[in-house]
């Protein structure tokens, strides 16, 4: 039987003209235990085409960021040395998300540490966009977690053992071709014999389909029956419903997509809105989660808390269980 979970929504309230937190109270709840770990996880940032981000951009958040002990997001724009916003040009294909490398600054201003680069714009800066990415976000001393081995890339697992926890994280991207799901269910299984909790970080579905499609769910099945404590998904750039899945290794929490954490799309409503999702593992897997709701400010490249209206689809669309 899964553990209870208690979804604590913490409000945002906008101060006139700035993305600001007014908090009141303890945001997040003190660790009573040295074995547990909080992770913050995010959807979909890109730093490329119209986003034009600054330090701030984040501000609406940097409380909540700054109190997990890792900060997670899918960076959907790669980073390149040589590139500057300039060479966008007409001739730029307009799904182009490469960013200047600099940017990565900016990421490890806003409070992030891991980043999923296991996605379909990996490569638009250049074939050698990954490496690039990696170096840039190592400059900063950020993790890009990239595909494992089944997907013809160079990475194993990533490893952090936080607050006494082994913790193993993996990305997969489901987008640009189909992952061979036994073998990324072998790559859990691998690492769960490892005795450490494994995080599963997934490019997949549907663009703006505002629930989870079939593949997602035997996907989602495969790696949680090999053990993934915890799955985080995106690419939709919608929030999707999340779900339970109880296998013989236990409870797995499906988040099968968080949306956009900071993107550039105007079209939906649904782009804009958004969430925080704060997860606490301990030994045996997930132990609570909380929610923040919030929207993107497209124009402003920011986010803004969301009004109590929005705040309710948010929450309704994520269907905590």
């Amino acid at each position: 039987m899964k553990k209870h979970i208690s979804a604590r929504v913490v409000i945002l309230i906008a101060l006139a003209g700035v993305c600001m937190l007014a908090a009141s109270g303890s945001i997040i709840a003190a660790q009573n235990a040295s074995q547990k770990v909080t992770l913050a996880l995010l959807g979909d940032i890109s730093l490329a085409r119209g986003v034009q981000p600054n330090t701030d951009a984040f501000s609406a958040l940097a409380v909540q960021l700054s109190s997990a002990d890792l900060a997670l997001a899918n960076l959907e724009s790669p980073l390149d040395p040589q590139w500057t916003p300039s060479e966008q040009n007409p001739s730029t294909p307009a799904y182009n998300l490469c960013a200047p490398a600099e940017r990565a600054e900016l990421l490890k201003g806003w409070g992030l540490d891991l980043l999923s680069l296991a996605n379909n714009h990996a490569f638009d800066c250049s074939p050698d966009g990954l490496t690039q990415t990696v170096a840039a976000l190592g400059s900063q001393n950020l993790i890009g977690i990239r595909s494992p081995s089944i997907d013809g890339a160079m990475s194993s697992p990533y490893y952090r053992n936080v607050n006494g926890l082994s913790l193993a994280f993996l990305a997969f991207d489901d987008v640009t071709q189909p992952i061979d799901i036994e073998a990324a269910a072998a790559e859990v299984q691998t690492a769960k014999n490892q005795g450490a909790l494994v995080v599963v970080s997934v490019h997949w579905g549907a663009e703006y389909q505002a629930g989870a499609s079939p593949r997602q769910k035997e996907v989602a099945q495969a790696l949680a029956k090999a053990g993934a404590v915890l799955i985080w998904g995106h690419h939709p750039h919608v929030l999707q419903p999340s779900e339970w899945l109880q296998t013989d290794n236990g409870s797995t929490l499906v988040f099968y997509s968080l949306g956009n954490a900071l993107f550039d799309q105007y079209g939906l409503a649904d782009t804009s809105r958004s969430a925080l999702i704060f997860v606490t593992l301990d030994a045996q897997g997930v132990n609570e989660v909380q929610v923040v709701p919030y929207e993107i400010d497209a124009i402003n490249s920011c986010v803004v808390p969301a009004d109590l209206s929005t705040e309710q689809k948010i929450l309704q669309r994520l269907n905590l269980p």
